[in-house]
């Protein structure tokens, strides 16, 4: 049996930005999130956000593509805050997204980084590959 360890940093923000992830929608969105992503064969380790994006530390079974894995956990925790959220109906993520591999060396600082986003947001320390990317609409990098 084949032994894989990917391991992925992946960050998605709400459309335009909006500061639509309150306290209620958060505690509603993390175990949406945590259960859709193990219906698309994978799993979130830890995860944390403001109020306009979130930041995933998960883990992917080889043979789904990250972008799918991305995809379906966006398309499915955007539409069950839709259905149970009268005032965020028009609730969506923006299209894009980063994501990021995590070697052995940097996967204890990324969750650490990830469980810790709201002080890091409070006190303006953040890690700017990630914050300039979500700035700039996850335009695909080559």
């Amino acid at each position: 049996m084949p032994f894989t360890r990917f391991r992925f940093h992946i960050v998605f923000a709400t459309k335009g930005r909006a500061k639509w992830i309150d306290a209620e929608i958060e505690e509603f969105l993390y175990p949406v999130l945590i259960s859709s992503a193990a219906r698309n064969d994978g799993k979130i380790i830890t995860l944390g956000g403001v109020e306009d994006h979130v930041h995933l530390i998960a883990a992917i079974k080889p043979k789904v593509a990250p972008s799918h894995f991305i995809d379906r956990t966006k398309s499915e925790s955007s539409g069950a805050i839709r259905r149970n959220f009268r005032r965020r109906r028009n609730f969506k993520w923006q299209v894009g997204f980063g994501a990021f591999t995590l070697s052995a060396l940097d996967y204890q600082d990324a969750v650490r980084y990830v469980e810790k986003q709201k002080e890091h947001h409070r006190r303006g320390i953040t890690w700017s590959v990630f914050e300039e990317i979500m700035e700039e609409g996850f335009e695909e990098a080559a």
